[in-house]
């Protein structure tokens, strides 16, 4: 017997268009994750890159408790705390936030 030869008119259906694109980006996915998996090596390879998470995590870790004790004392214990104008110290977080990232970002140009 002869194997069909595949018919050039023939339309594929909606089943198959979805098989044949979950392949694909299941092919991808695992393509991307790869990558990632690489990249991610050879960033904690590098000493420079380990120490900054470091710092980095330190300072949030501090930032997030000095802003949970005020809350606790001002809150629950009910000291009186000075009334902080949250809303118009956000942005000097933002802006805190960026300098750090730009610093960094030059930091590792000079390196």
């Amino acid at each position: 017997m002869t194997e069909a030869t595949p018919d050039p008119s023939h339309k594929p259906t909606f089943e198959e268009r979805m098989d044949t694109f979950g392949r694909e980006a299941g092919e991808a996915g695992e393509r991307i994750g790869r990558q990632a998996e690489a990249a991610g090596k050879r960033l904690t390879s590098d000493p420079t890159v380990v120490r900054a998470v470091d710092t980095a995590a330190r300072v949030w870790g501090l930032l997030i408790l000095l802003v949970g004790v005020w809350f606790l004392a001002d809150v629950t214990l009910g000291f009186e705390m000075p009334d902080v104008p949250w809303g118009d110290i956000w942005p000097i977080g933002l802006i805190a936030i960026g300098l750090v990232v730009v610093f960094r970002g030059m930091g590792r140009q000079r390196a």
